[in-house]
């Protein structure tokens, strides 16, 4: 499994007091097989052995003492492993560790101790390594020679605490508990440090089994977030190395008593292990699939709460999406909430709210439904973090105006990507002003629909009420918005003695005990009923024969479609919403007989319910039709999936490949593990006499990736003439021209498109390289360097520049846009570069490119991005056009494009 996992090695502790040994079992099995394959090294767990195993001195089972007259039986016993041909070296030294070297008495001339005898019994130089822990970090001050780190140690310092935040069962529960995911974004934000230094993950930590309400807890792991933390380190490490290796360590493989461990459970399975392989290969996994955040503001058991908790379920078993649920407040459906998808309550405004947004777009999700204009508080954060939202109204200008929302509201149309509305009634009484993003779309039926006598007869039963009794219904929480105490008005105004009336929903308590005498009355009566808050309405559909809706305002209740649905007759209170407009629609055909009174007439309106229910009981149910093609659940979630996707920007990638057949599939992996989204993949080859054509096909079979290909018959000799069929056939809003012979990290299309799609203008972005040879071996590290030699505005820093100032700095002299594999592209902008730069692009071989980047930028507003991140790996290798081209040739084209530069008028 470690293997599979891209597992190199292990760090044994080793348990040594005064020459006892203990917990050695599993190396003796190790040095007793050599045909094992497991490279290894040493830790030394120097501390004492405590009943709590934290490293205490209370309770101590055994007692770690240090004498010099022991340091020889010591190292003779390190030896034996270090000897072992497995036995992990760096630069030709073994690696060997100790815990906690600040226990050692006089740890410096301890160490030098210990050297001395290495070189003299055994002519061993080890490479010492203390562990990170217990407040001690810096090796040299115990003459050590590099440190390794040990999550939870130092990582939790300064974080917050989150046992506020908790509900914890255990009342004696001690222990301190920090979010896992700012541990995260603090490990990788750490310096370089002076000292050669061993970066360490860990996949989660609970020491609670070991101390016992007293531990600490690292909450909130996941596997994703375990893949960012090491796949960062592992770029860090890159960086820095370790005595001329990149190492990183996790901790642990198997420390179960204290939650911290890469071995299969039965929660998560192998995820954690395939996390580690898709990091140590620096690739992330394809993250295609559309994420998507459904952002709510409570799990109230209410009408927009309980449709937003459908279109989670709907989009998770229809659609190739992931989603999450962010709710501003809780509420009973929250449990429902979270057998759905991961959910979780987050203050809007708030700093937590910020960061843990920014931790979710880190994991891929760009886009977000915002689903009622109570959510809209959060939305000027999604809005500053580039999350692009589209936002869905469920309210009136009432409820707005109570819960003081028109400022957040008026904020989130303004940034919203698009805003849907049930009926364009709601849009107008808004006055949203934002006209071309208003989607109108009824949300629809989510319940299945059913017409069914027995449940007629049950519920009838059950309310004693006669097949021959009318029975009016009304359903929703019972507030004054919706307008209950107007129902109860209707049965105040009621003659008819064989007339019922039920309420299907909660009562608002304030509104309850304000009305307590007139419900009492109505109740004793035995035709008026209340029965609460129900699973299911659709029985009470069945049972009824009238639906009667009194809100004084309501956009697009659910409640009346379902009863549509149901084959019923509908009394509404007109300019209440866009149901009115509906119902008059439906009565243009003439099966449909609807009535809408006007607002506040209760008594014309409890006639008009009536005269229906009449109609209808001689009617007879057997002959109601369900009505449901009216309104299709299915097509409200395929708009709002198809929005969710139109919100990320389609990117095109383009391979361009000339005899690359040993480069194709690691660039293809690489292509194939961006984390943002690829709309599409083109593969354009110039007639290679080489099978990098079908490499390629059966590189993207095995990852089940779909490409295009586009091989031209005879070799064009121009690379910049599959710049331009790669653009021609691109449908994408961006384009990448990914050369196959380069590489790229991970992320360097989420950050290029990001930085491109928070301003206005920006034509490209582009970010530093480093260099690597034919077999991928680091040759510079960036192009910084080279960037000082010309200019002295160098380009060390993340920037943005106006097209013209950058031609002005960084092209007039020479080109520094140095591999087009490092750049990201608007697709119109760059056609029309392509296409002004045509006649000259038919005799340049070489700076071609350095003609459309010029082209490019001197369109109008034009700007650039810079990444100074080195995002791309650039390969330097005798087949590259480059080193293919004369030199007189390269510096012809040189003076060509000085020329041009200076025709352009940038000066």
């Amino acid at each position: 499994m470690a293997k599979k996992a891209g597992i190199e090695g292990f760090i044994f502790y080793f348990y040594w007091f005064n020459g006892r040994r203990l917990l050695d079992g599993p190396l003796k099995l190790l040095l007793a097989n050599p045909e094992i394959e497991l490279p290894f090294c040493l830790m030394w767990a120097n501390e004492n052995w405590s009943r709590r195993w934290d490293g205490s001195d209370d309770d101590v089972l055994i007692t770690q003492d240090y004498h010099e007259d022991d340091d020889i039986s010591l190292i003779d016993c390190f030896v034996q492993y270090l000897q072992d041909p497995r036995y992990i070296h760096i630069a030709g030294r073994p690696v060997l560790m100790v815990y906690r070297p600040g226990s050692i008495p006089n740890s410096q001339a301890a160490f030098l101790r210990w050297r001395e005898i290495f070189k003299e019994r055994h002519n061993l130089n080890p490479i010492f390594v203390m562990g990170q822990a217990f407040g001690d970090e810096d090796p040299t001050q115990f003459g050590l020679d590099g440190a390794i780190e040990f999550p939870p140690h130092k990582v939790v310092s300064g974080c917050r605490l989150l046992n506020q935040d908790m509900h914890i069962f255990d009342h004696d529960f001690e222990a301190h508990i920090y979010d896992y995911s700012e541990v995260v974004n603090k490990s990788l934000s750490y310096p370089k440090t002076s000292y050669p230094l061993i970066r360490t993950a860990a996949p989660s930590w609970d020491n609670d089994a070991r101390r016992q309400g007293k531990g600490l807890v690292l909450h909130g792991s996941t596997p994703t977030l375990y893949e960012r933390w090491l796949h960062g380190l592992i770029d860090q490490a890159s960086e820095n190395p370790f005595f001329g290796e990149t190492i990183v360590c996790v901790n642990a493989w198997n420390e179960w008593a204290e939650g911290a461990y890469l071995e299969p459970d039965v929660h998560f399975g192998s995820a954690y292990l395939n996390a580690t392989a898709r990091a140590n290969m620096k690739f992330e996994g394809a993250r295609q699939k559309t994420r998507l955040l459904l952002i709510g503001h409570d799990a109230f058991p209410a009408g927009a709460q309980k449709l937003l908790l459908e279109l989670g379920r709907s989009i998770q078993r229809n659609h190739d999406a992931e989603i999450r649920f962010i709710l501003l407040d809780g509420g009973e459906l929250f449990s429902q909430y979270q057998e759905v998808a991961p959910s979780e309550i987050l203050t809007a405004n708030s700093p937590e709210a910020e960061e843990r947004l920014q931790a979710l777009k880190k994991e891929g999700f760009f886009s977000a439904l915002v689903n009622s204009a109570a959510s809209s508080p959060i939305t000027t954060q999604l809005y500053e973090l580039n999350i692009q939202y589209f936002i869905s109204i469920h309210e009136l200008e009432g409820i707005i105006k109570d819960r003081n929302l028109f400022t957040s509201l008026k904020e989130a149309c303004e940034n919203a990507r698009k805003i849907i509305v049930p009926h364009d009634e709601i849009s107008k009484r808004l006055k949203i002003k934002q006209k071309e993003k208003i989607i109108v779309c009824p949300q629809g039926l989510y319940n299945p629909k059913i017409l069914d006598i027995k449940l007629r007869n049950r519920v009838r039963k059950n309310l004693s009420i006669n097949n021959d009794e009318i029975l009016i219904v009304s359903a929703g929480y019972g507030d004054k918005r919706k307008g209950f105490d107007i129902f109860l008005e209707c049965w105040e105004h009621l003659n008819e003695q064989n007339v019922h009336m039920v309420w299907v929903g909660k009562i608002d308590s304030q509104l309850k005990y304000s009305l307590n005498q007139k419900i009492n009355k109505a109740l004793d009566s035995g035709k008026f009923h209340l029965v609460g808050q129900v699973e299911n309405i659709y029985p009470f559909l069945c049972a009824g024969d009238v639906f009667l809706l009194t809100s004084r305002e309501d956009p697009y209740p659910s409640v009346i479609l379902e009863a549509l649905a149901s084959g019923l007759t509908c009394c509404v209170f007109e300019n209440t919403g866009g149901i009115p407009h509906l119902l008059k629609t439906m009565n243009a055909h003439k099966k449909h007989n609807h009535k809408i009174i006007e607002f506040g007439k209760s008594t014309d309106i409890i006639k008009s319910a009536i005269k229906c229910g009449k109609e209808s009981i001689n009617y007879k149910f057997s002959k109601r039709q369900l009505n449901s093609v009216y309104f299709s659940f299915d097509s409200y979630v395929n708009t709002i999936y198809k929005i969710s996707k139109e919100l990320i920007p389609k990117i095109s990638v383009a391979v361009i490949s000339y005899n690359y057949s040993d480069y194709i599939r690691e660039r293809l992996i690489s292509i194939f593990s961006q984390t943002f989204p690829i709309s599409e993949i083109i593969f354009v080859d110039d007639s290679s006499s080489d099978n990098s054509v079908e490499i390629a096909i059966n590189i993207a079979r095995l990852w089940n990736k779909k490409i295009k290909i586009f091989r031209n018959n005879k070799n064009s000799g121009s690379v910049f003439h599959q710049w331009e069929i790669a653009v021609n056939s691109a449908q994408g809003d961006l384009i990448w021209l990914a050369e196959a012979d380069d590489l790229a990290d991970s992320d360097f299309l989420e950050k290029m498109a990001n930085k491109m799609l928070r301003n206005h203008n920006i034509v490209m972005s582009f970010s530093d390289s480093k260099t690597i040879d034919h077999n991928g071996n680091t040759i510079e590290k960036s192009y910084r360097p080279y960037y000082k030699t010309v200019s002295k505005n160098s380009l060390e820093i993340d920037k943005y520049f106006n097209g013209i100032n950058f031609i002005k700095e960084f092209l007039s002299e020479n080109n520094l846009i140095l591999n087009v594999s490092s750049a990201l592209f608007l697709r119109n902008n760059l056609s029309i570069a392509i296409e002004k730069s045509k006649s000259d692009l038919k005799f340049l071989q070489l700076a071609g490119d350095w003609r459309i980047y010029l082209e490019i930028l001197r369109q109008k507003n034009a700007k650039i991005y810079y990444d100074s991140s080195n995002l791309n790996s650039h390969r330097r290798h005798a087949k590259s056009v480059t080193h293919s081209i004369e030199k007189n040739i390269h510096i012809r084209e040189i003076q060509i494009l000085k020329d041009i530069a200076k025709s352009i008028n940038i000066y």
